[in-house]
């Protein structure tokens, strides 16, 4: 981590303005070490045994180009110094960010420019120290449940009135529900119980009422208490299902404007599982377990209340084995947590091979992989089951060893209740009490009993059920945690009309900050001029143009537009202005016609139409059995290629940027295809700003200029004649191996 303070043994006089750890050797094994910057000097501290000495010390004015070089596992960082470059230390992947961030701010130092060490974050949990996901604060082990059921609870707010009603009826339910076992201590003790005389008519009439009476009690009471069952699971059910609703929409909508960065880095699989998955998981919870949570809670309650009221003696007995309970719950707690998370990881990796699989059947097909898919489908549905298997042996034994404890509490009881029958009608009958304890009381407090234990062994099944919700709660929390990495600026102006000047200055820009794919990029672009971005794969063209739309923010440097910093405009009205025509063409599930408008939805049939004509997509959209309502797959399927092009130069018409960019729109079909899209793309650009990027380098020579990139750096700027007169020049090699590869594949035909 990048600071200025040094590590415990290191000591020095001079102000310290860089501080960096390495954990790697000169020799490769692993080790502590330091690079320090000073005012004047540059130094690397290296531990050795129990202390820290000093191995490089260089003065700061000897040095220049300080780089760090990629290698496998990790980097180096070198510095050069008499024209020759000197490697300091190493480090793994860890620390490469860091490192390369300081050979930034070190090399604008060494050329005098002023220049802030970044904030940095922990990207490790400060408690358990296990890698944090990127983008994201909340380690997923060491979050409290207490706060992601207060940010479930935060979602009842819309629906408090619902939420109210349930907490009443269950209020409501649960007195009902201690009625029926209390009723057995009449019909014991003043119904069934026999004298040692024969009963009068008088009596048996009047026993036989109260009978009638404690049974038409009972019957009233049951269907009171079903009918609030039934009643319950309606407004739990609603309950359940729009707050559930509620967070699947406010986590899709959040996914929607996370940057691209964000799905770079994972599988589409294991995206989608968190909003279908986990929320279906969270729904089951919400709709059923969170009712039956409640339910049980109260009947805990209020069962607990009665057995202190009616033998507060003996429900001491029945709380005895609650201690061992709570400390086999604790015990198991955070290793359940650790396991339902491993659990739900290894599902989404199934869910992305899934994905992954079905959307690339045509390759498996075409290779003959379908056993190599299979096995590695098997292999993670493996590991899946495995994951699932452990969580709920864990279960199983918290489970049993609970029913047990509880089963033991229950004979307990009986044994010392029976005692306190047999011992108070003994004092009773001498005279020596008033009242004792009676069977019909100890039958009412042992069916209480059974009825308190029983929300206890339900309850720890909720915990098993509640364990998964929380869990699946807690992983779409963590991506409604993580912050888009391009954020629109809280002084963003508005711009509803651009030139479409273009400025690239001093830009240098890295997927990961220490692998940098562009540096110092500077360019210019007037209104109307078209650029042709050329250079070999990889060289940073794609990158050039994903920075202008603001898929991603540049590390350093600035993109202006008008001479406006792209930063500083709002992201909606900076991609209203550009138009994208991309390599891979993707087309939505529906009509042509709301393919053609989908950057436009309120366009008329007539603007639809025009569109597909100046991208030469009118004759072919006219020859299908439906016109413009002829329905087409997810992807473009039923479409060729070419097909496919011309609907995105439409959709691209219609939506009349003033910045154009043409990501290799003619690099996958043939030749009189290539011509009717150029044709198209001819008269698209007409008045625009535009950026082409092209396989075909003569498809370039009507751009006003070309800029050729090469390792991520600007090797050539000029037009497509003056280039190609450079024989030693960066385009005129390009040309000409184009030109042999044409001449290979021609005597190939």
């Amino acid at each position: 981590m990048l600071n200025t303070t040094l590590p415990e043994g290191i000591q020095l006089e001079a102000s310290i303005r860089l501080c960096a750890g390495a954990d790697l050797l000169p020799n490769g094994s692993l080790g502590d070490e330091w690079l320090v910057v000073t005012e004047a000097d540059l130094l690397v501290f290296s531990r050795n045994g129990g202390g820290v000495e000093q191995r490089v010390n260089l003065p700061l004015s000897e040095l220049s180009e300080p780089k760090v070089e990629n290698l496998v596992g990790g980097g180096a960082f070198q510095v050069t110094r008499d024209g020759k470059s000197l490697e300091l230390l190493r480090f793994t992947n860890r620390h490469s960010p860091d490192f390369a961030t300081a050979a930034g701010v070190l090399g604008k130092w060494l050329k005098g420019e002023e220049a802030e060490l970044p904030e940095q974050e922990s990207q490790h949990c400060p408690k358990c120290g296990l890698p944090l996901e990127k983008g994201t604060k909340v380690c997923p082990f060491c979050l409290p449940r207490s706060r992601t059921l207060r940010r479930l609870l935060e979602y009842l707010r819309p629906h408090w009135l619902t939420a109210v009603s349930l907490s009443a009826l269950a209020m409501v339910s649960t007195v009902l529900g201690l009625i029926p076992p209390y009723l057995q201590k009449p019909l014991v003790d003043n119904v069934l119980k026999l004298p040692e005389r024969a009963l009068t008519e008088g009596e048996i009439h009047q026993r036989l009422t109260l009978l009638g009476l404690l049974a038409l009690i009972l019957v009233v009471v049951l269907v009171a208490t079903n009918g609030l069952g039934v009643l319950m699971s309606w407004l739990s059910a609603a309950l359940g299902n729009r707050i559930t609703h509620d967070v699947r929409c406010q986590l899709y909508e959040h996914l929607q404007y996370l940057s691209l960065n964000f799905f770079d880095k994972r599988q589409m699989g294991q995206v989608i599982s968190r909003v279908n998955q986990d929320t279906g998981q969270l729904q089951q919870f919400l709709v059923w377990g969170s009712q039956d949570l409640v339910i049980n809670f109260l009947r805990l309650v209020g069962i607990g209340i009665m057995l202190f009221v009616m033998n507060w003696k003996l429900a001491l007995f029945v709380l005895a084995p609650a201690p061992i309970v709570i400390f086999l719950s604790g015990r198991f707690w955070r290793r359940i947590r650790t396991l339902m998370h491993r659990f739900f990881s290894r599902w989404g990796r199934v869910n992305a091979i899934l994905t992954e699989t079905l959307n690339g059947m045509r390759v498996v097909r075409a290779f003959a992989q379908e056993p190599r898919e299979i096995a590695r489908f098997n292999e993670q549905s493996d590991e899946l089951a495995k994951a699932g298997i452990r969580a709920e042996w864990t279960w199983a034994f918290l489970f049993s060893a609970i029913s047990m404890l509880i089963m033991l509490g229950s004979l307990l009881i009986w044994y010392v209740g029976g005692r306190f029958v047999l011992l108070d009608h003994n004092l009773l009958a001498a005279g020596r009490i008033a009242k004792g304890f009676t069977l019909g009381e100890l039958l009412v407090f042992i069916a209480y009993v059974g009825m308190f234990y029983g929300p206890i062994q339900f309850m720890s099944m909720l915990l098993s059920w509640s364990s998964r919700s929380l869990t699946a709660a807690e992983r779409i929390f963590e991506v409604l945690d993580s912050a888009p990495d391009v954020l629109q600026d809280e002084e963003a102006v508005a711009m509803d009309e651009i030139t479409g000047r273009v400025t690239y200055r001093d830009v240098h820009f890295g997927y990961e900050r220490h692998h940098p794919v562009l540096k110092n990029v500077n360019f210019d672009v007037e209104p109307g001029e078209m650029i042709g971005l050329v250079g070999h794969s990889g060289a940073g063209k794609s990158t050039t143009i994903n920075l202008l739309c603001r898929f991603y923010d540049v590390n350093e440097g600035e993109i202006l537009i008008d001479g406006v910093p792209i930063r500083k405009l709002k992201i909606a009205d900076l991609r209203k202005q550009i138009g994208l025509v991309p390599q891979n063409t993707f087309l939505f599930s529906g009509t042509l016609a709301d393919n053609i408008s989908y950057a436009k939805p309120d366009a008329t049939k007539e603007e639809i139409v025009r569109a597909a004509k100046v991208a030469n997509a009118h004759d072919f959209i006219r020859g299908k059995p439906d016109g413009y309502e002829s329905l087409i797959g997810e992807g473009g399927k039923g479409l060729s290629g070419g097909e496919q092009q011309r609907l995105a130069i439409a959709r691209a018409v219609l939506h009349n940027p003033r910045i154009l960019i043409l990501d290799e729109a003619t690099s996958h079909v043939d030749v009189e295809t290539e011509k009717q899209i150029q044709e198209a793309t001819s008269r698209l650009i007409k008045g625009r700003t535009t950026f082409a990027i092209a396989h075909r380098l003569s498809t370039l020579k009507n751009a006003h200029r070309l800029i050729v990139l090469k390792g991520g750096e600007i090797s050539e700027i000029g037009t497509h004649d003056e280039l190609l007169a450079k024989e030693d020049g960066e385009f005129h090699r390009l040309v000409q191996m184009y030109q042999e590869i044409s001449k290979v594949r021609a005597v190939e035909r």
